[in-house]
């Protein structure tokens, strides 16, 4: 029988928690964004945008080592400034929208809206447990994303 077979799993410094804990339950929704990002990171040209998107898979792990326990804050805040960043840098590139985005134009576009409303999904179940600092990462990791998706 494996260490989690019995509906339990380890937290950050051992601690043992139910599966359906909501830490548990983010973390891997956090996880499924991830490897969302790196199926979106697969199909990228730019070596730049493929370096931004392997960051923030970087990121994405301080932000669950965070939420397990671990002190990795001061990653979480890196990251969020990092994002912000590229937040800015993309928005000088699209004009102010006047109307809602259907996602579908094509696949890039289409998988880049996936990932945004799962990094959205993550946000609100890091705000149920107070998980302001993994909250307000995967909020700025959405518009980030949004931005993202209107280039492609």
């Amino acid at each position: 029988m494996g260490s989690g077979d019995d509906g339990f799993t380890d937290l950050f410094g051992g601690k043992r928690v139910k599966k359906t804990d909501r830490r548990v339950e983010t973390n891997a929704l956090i996880d499924e964004l991830s490897s969302l990002l790196g199926v979106i990171k697969a199909g990228l040209r730019a070596q730049k945008d493929k370096r931004e998107m392997t960051g923030i898979q970087f990121s994405l792990l301080a932000v669950s080592a965070l939420i397990a326990g671990a002190n990795t804050s001061g990653r979480v805040k890196d990251a969020t400034a990092a994002v912000e960043g590229l937040i800015s840098a993309r928005s000088k590139l699209h004009p102010p929208l006047r109307n809602f985005i259907i996602p579908g134009k094509n696949k890039s576009e289409a998988l880049i809206h996936l990932a945004r409303s799962r990094a959205r999904l993550c946000e609100l179940l890091a705000w149920r447990f107070k998980a302001e600092l993994p909250a307000v990462y995967l909020n700025r990791l959405s518009d980030y994303l949004f931005l993202l998706s209107a280039g492609k």
